[in-house]
């Protein structure tokens, strides 16, 4: 697994190590934590940092018979959701499969999708969001937004179900990109003077995106696929 795939089965979804696009302003990660085989491909320097969100996807669905009802109940809901969310510090809810568009109490009509094995139910997939700072007790911030889906409005038919594990969400990955290179050519300049100082480091693959995996529960590692080489050495 590399970078995390987003919207996939297990939200941070299986951590798959795909780049970061330009534009991608917030990525989400859902998955297991980075380790073994994933561990040992990721370069030796890396960015370590907390994620912006927690972030919980949960799929709504609705069986009311007519079509245009069931379009209605459950965009009433997730309205019903964000006008809650406004009112509460650091929720949030988005929606998207590559990168999170935001829902408001303004702008919360999402794609739906009929149900899979019975034509007369229509789903929809959004994320809700807790915002985290480098001081919050993380504990305290799943049991938070796990408490606002429990206590979600519903409207009509419209059940609603969490999916997978609460994942993380990062905005904006490249705006860290300098930090990394600033470490990785540190790291270069101790390696030149630990092996020989006549040796010449040669650093490559510094144009790539930056990547990501997550590395704890609230944790991820970001990292650009560079490599080292040491020539002239005698």
């Amino acid at each position: 697994m590399r970078n995390a795939l987003i919207a996939a089965t297990a939200v941070i979804f299986s951590a798959s190590a795909a780049p970061a696009l330009a534009q991608v302003q917030e990525i989400v990660v859902t998955g297991s934590r980075i380790g073994g085989e994933d561990y040992s491909s990721i370069p030796a320097v890396v960015l370590e940092r907390r994620a912006d969100f927690l972030v919980q996807r949960i799929n709504l669905t609705n069986d009311t018979r007519a079509e245009d009802a069931r379009t209605k109940e459950l965009q009433q809901t997730i309205r019903d959701m964000a006008i809650d969310a406004a009112k509460r510090p650091g929720i949030a809810l988005g929606y998207g499969e590559e990168f999170l568009i935001p829902i408001t109490p303004t702008s919360f009509e999402v794609p739906l999708q009929k149900g899979a094995k019975r034509s007369d139910t229509s789903s929809a997939q959004i994320y809700v969001k807790m915002a985290l700072s480098d001081k919050d007790d993380v504990p305290s911030a799943i049991a938070a937004l796990n408490a606002f889906i429990k206590k979600a409005r519903v409207s009509g038919r419209t059940e609603i179900e969490p999916q997978g594990e609460v994942g993380l969400s990062l905005v904006n990955p490249e705006k860290y990109r300098y930090s990394i290179i600033a470490k990785i050519s540190e790291d270069a300049k101790h390696l030149r003077a630990s092996i020989a100082s006549e040796c010449k480091v040669e650093v490559s693959g510094l144009q790539n995106r930056v990547s990501w995996q997550r590395s704890d529960v609230s944790e991820l590692t970001l990292y650009i696929s560079y490599k080292v080489q040491l020539t002239g050495c005698q």
